[in-house]
């Protein structure tokens, strides 16, 4: 099936302006979807706005996601019969409510001939224990009314009655794996771009950044790109950019993003940040660029700014975090971290620099290597290039897209009728 003659229905609990990178992302790749010929209706949020992503038609209409919001998808779905269903999945996106999770299957037996193909963009599922005992107890139920067999906890009949299942990451797809066997034969591996406009390479872009970040033209500068909240290593970072500070004096940083809602409830705050910055001394050091527009080039031209990227995932990197993505697509060496399951495709020395997380000495270490060795800067930002055309872009994204949509309405078309 073309896609002129191809509708689909996009089902997501974020988007623009809501402060979370799958918002951005799912924006971004619905209007690109659109733009490649599909007819593209998204079905989301209140909190949503839809004016600044063009070609397809935005429904910011689910108050929250619960049981009783269920019928509404349903009956949304029923009405507008797509071809095809894309769930864009991460279970904070949906209040770690546990309906979502089995919305595929209810899906599948109101519209039989609808291919659902779900991307998860993190391992993390429905979360039923953090809901109250009905809740729980309806989930027991209707799991039960759906057939009890390969049903995750976490996941619910995702991973078994999607079409396809798309994942950002290798280690990710072993996880959902470990939920039901087989899952890689119906799946995908597909990386994050970069979320955000390209502003123009160039000399002008850096100095126009580095006049945004308020940072000195010759000043050694080091960017911290994503939101920010716990897990992102950020306070080690800090601490570690204090030591590199203590031996080159001139050298900044820009923490470079907005801080999302603390949606695990872990207490964390962007004031504990600020607290270590002024305990360490290095308030003049530090640019702070608060959240900024998804669909500007500002978060470009500070990147434009940087010389090097450091991000230091607490728990390792990986090709979902699309601030690697983004930090490769502007040809920076990237300094990150080494996680229990590292990808291949991140090679220490060649493309990126590995270092332990967790770990403020080895952050300093690794940042101080890198701007004092010039041949290894550029070793990196080459290998930061040869990222980007490999996994990181737009185009590539959205083909690899095309082609599990594809391939889901061509097995759907051949399916001989019992």
């Amino acid at each position: 099936m073309k896609p002129e003659n191809t509708k689909v229905l996009v089902i997501t609990g974020v988007f623009p302006p809501m402060p979370i990178a799958e918002g951005d992302h799912i924006a971004r790749l619905s209007q690109g979807l659109a733009d490649r010929g599909y007819s593209v209706d998204v079905l989301t949020s209140t909190q949503a706005d839809g004016k600044s992503v063009k070609g397809c038609r935005v429904h910011a209409e689910i108050d929250h996601w619960n049981w009783a919001s269920q019928s509404k998808v349903l009956r949304f779905a029923e009405d507008l019969k797509p071809d095809l269903i894309f769930i864009w999945f991460i279970g904070m996106a949906f209040e770690f409510h546990p309906m979502i999770s089995l919305i595929p299957t209810r899906l599948k037996a109101a519209l039989p001939d609808t291919q659902i193909v779900t991307q998860i963009t993190a391992p993390v599922g429905v979360r039923p224990k953090d809901h109250p005992f009905l809740t729980r107890l309806n989930l027991k139920l209707s799991a039960r009314a759906l057939g009890g067999d390969h049903i995750s906890y976490e996941y619910g009949t995702i991973l078994r009655d999607s079409d396809r299942v798309i994942a950002m990451a290798k280690p990710h797809l072993e996880r959902f794996a470990e939920h039901l066997p087989g899952l890689e034969d119906k799946s995908v591996i597909i990386p994050p771009p970069p979320l955000i406009p390209m502003s123009m390479p160039g000399e002008a872009s850096r100095l126009k950044g580095r006049e945004m970040l308020g940072v000195p033209a010759d000043a050694p500068l080091f960017a911290y790109f994503g939101r920010l909240y716990v897990g992102k290593g950020l306070e080690y970072l800090i601490k570690g950019f204090a030591k590199v500070r203590a031996e080159v004096p001139d050298a900044r940083l820009a923490i470079i993003g907005g801080a999302a809602p603390d949606y695990f409830k872990s207490g964390w705050s962007v004031d504990d940040l600020h607290a270590i910055v002024r305990e360490e001394g290095i308030e003049d050091a530090i640019s702070w660029t608060g959240e900024f527009p998804f669909d500007t080039d500002a978060g470009s031209l500070y990147l434009r700014a940087a010389d090097y990227a450091v991000l230091p995932f607490s728990e390792g990197a990986a090709l979902n975090n699309s601030s690697i993505a983004a930090c490769a697509a502007h040809d920076l060496p990237v300094i990150t971290t080494l996680g229990d399951r590292p990808e291949p495709e991140f090679i220490d020395g060649e493309n990126v620099l590995l270092v332990q997380p967790k770990d403020a000495d080895a952050l300093a270490e690794g940042m101080l290597r890198t701007l004092r060795d010039a041949a290894l800067a550029a070793h990196l930002r080459a290998g930061s290039v040869d990222l980007t055309k490999k996994y990181f872009s737009w185009d590539a994204t959205l083909d690899s897209t095309m082609n599990v949509f594809g391939d889901a309405l061509a097995k759907a078309a051949v399916r001989v009728p019992a």
